[in-house]
């Protein structure tokens, strides 16, 4: 059985999921690492450990407030183009 598949190789681990997912649901602001306050990102590693510290955070996000999420980043990615636009 071989060990790589090329379709498999292109898909996230789960901590690269979560980090992702951290970052829509802006969680770095309250992250307790300061490289994520600092760069507005989540940095990763194990768990990542804003998932790990504060589970419902995730539920409460993707369950309840993912409509207000997608409006903010959708009013941030017009923003960006329109900045784009300006160059």
């Amino acid at each position: 059985m071989k060990r790589f598949h090329p379709i498999l190789s292109d898909l996230p681990d789960c901590d690269d999921t979560l980090r992702r997912l951290a970052d829509v649901l802006q969680m770095p602001v309250t992250c307790r690492r300061s490289r994520c306050r600092r760069d507005g990102s989540c940095q990763g590693g194990f768990g990542p450990p804003c998932y790990l510290e504060d589970r419902r955070a995730f539920v409460t996000g993707v369950g309840e407030q993912m409509q207000e999420y997608r409006e903010f980043w959708h009013d941030r990615h017009r923003a960006i183009q329109a900045e784009e636009r300006r160059r």
